[in-house]
């Protein structure tokens, strides 16, 4: 995790993100949002994900907004994301970091 500057930060999710680490990531992406207006998540280093590692994500853009709050995406063109995001129907959702 790198910090972008006061008011946004970059965290990267490496791995799976499945049912069994979406609680902990999203407590650490949440986390960031309480502190920082902006959170930039980077999906390149996501080797898998399932159903859950969507609505996780999609919860907290929701979450976000609640807020008044951003979450941005990098890695969106990842195949793994990709291909979860076609399979969920939820690609328009997500919106990709300049």
């Amino acid at each position: 995790m790198s910090v972008l500057n006061s008011t946004g930060k970059i965290l990267e999710i490496k791995g799976k993100l499945y049912c069994g680490n979406v609680t902990e990531t999203q407590q650490q992406i949440e986390y960031a949002l309480e502190i920082f207006n902006n959170v930039i998540i980077n999906l390149n280093s996501v080797s898998s994900m399932d159903i859950s590692g969507i609505f996780m994500l999609y919860l907290l853009i929701v979450k976000a907004k609640e807020k008044k709050k951003e979450i941005l995406f990098h890695g969106l063109d990842n195949q793994v994301i990709k291909t979860a995001m076609s399979i969920a129907g939820v690609k328009r959702i997500f919106v990709e970091a300049a």
